[in-house]
């Protein structure tokens, strides 16, 4: 949660993903890879390797947007008022 929070991605993989992607650098060092957020993949630059990844929705929004927890709430300050204006004391 920390790492999102300061605009970090961190990825999980399969433990057989993970071998195969230090296989591919060890033979190829200069291997780039490709981190696709919204389709929530992880690819070799070459797509010989490829893996999705699960984040939290609310987290991914965030992060597409440059948003931070205050950002986000600014973003929706229009549908706070409208739904506070609904409102009866």
């Amino acid at each position: 949660g920390n790492a999102l929070n300061n605009g970090i991605l961190p990825i999980q993989v399969s433990a057989s993903f993970l071998k195969a992607v230090f296989e591919k650098v060890q033979e190829t060092p200069q291997t780039k890879f490709v981190i696709n957020l919204e389709s929530q993949t992880i690819t070799t630059e070459d797509e010989a390797l490829r893996a999705t990844f699960e984040i939290d929705a609310y987290k991914k929004l965030c992060l597409i947007n440059g948003y931070d927890d205050i950002d986000f709430l600014i973003s929706k300050k229009a549908q706070i008022e409208a739904f506070e204006a609904q409102k009866t004391y």
